[in-house]
């Protein structure tokens, strides 16, 4: 992972922490999104940097296109401000949102927010990284169980998640010749 850069969504907390801190543990340099939080994503920029990584912050709602166009244009300026060009090689596209409602009770509202977060904007953070992703680089986007298992209450999250695994397919077999 050494002299690798990559953009983890959803960094600032749970998972994606996690998986900011293990890929700057492996030596990648780390650009942490954060929805809301800024001040949880400082705080993995700095445990990054104070063990030896290279890292930053950048914000975008995951939900709203302009957000991620926005995040992608000011990715592709500070990439090349920090590391000389506007490449980088790993994407994981971990934001989401959850809601454990029942069928019955899931409002319109909560249903598109699931959709926005969750499916939308794993679809156009890849459309819009694509320009700056290196051959031979990576797209990890993450999934559920609940895909598999029937869960009550989570069926709008479910539904969301079964659709990222499509779009995974899609994507192995459409950039499968760049590596």
């Amino acid at each position: 992972m050494t002299n690798k850069i990559a953009v983890v969504t959803g960094a600032s907390r749970g998972i994606g922490r996690a998986i900011a801190l293990r890929l700057a543990q492996g030596g990648s340099a780390v650009v942490v999104h954060y929805g809301t939080n800024r001040e949880a994503a400082d705080e993995v920029v700095g445990r990054i940097e104070r063990n030896g990584g290279q890292s930053f912050a950048m914000q975008a709602d995951m939900g709203s296109v302009a957000d991620i166009t926005r995040l992608c244009t000011t990715l592709k300026e500070e990439l090349t401000r920090r590391f000389g060009e506007p490449r980088f090689d790993i994407l994981v596209n971990n934001a989401g949102i959850a809601t454990r409602l029942p069928l019955e009770e899931t409002s319109e509202a909560q249903f598109e927010r699931l959709f926005s977060v969750n499916v939308k904007g794993p679809f156009f953070m890849v459309q819009h990284a694509l320009p700056l992703l290196r051959d031979n680089g990576r797209i990890i986007n993450l999934s559920s169980v609940v895909t598999r298992l029937a869960t009550p209450g989570i069926a709008a999250y479910a539904m969301t998640k079964g659709a990222i695994n499509t779009l995974t397919l899609l994507l192995a077999a459409q950039l499968g010749p760049r590596g």
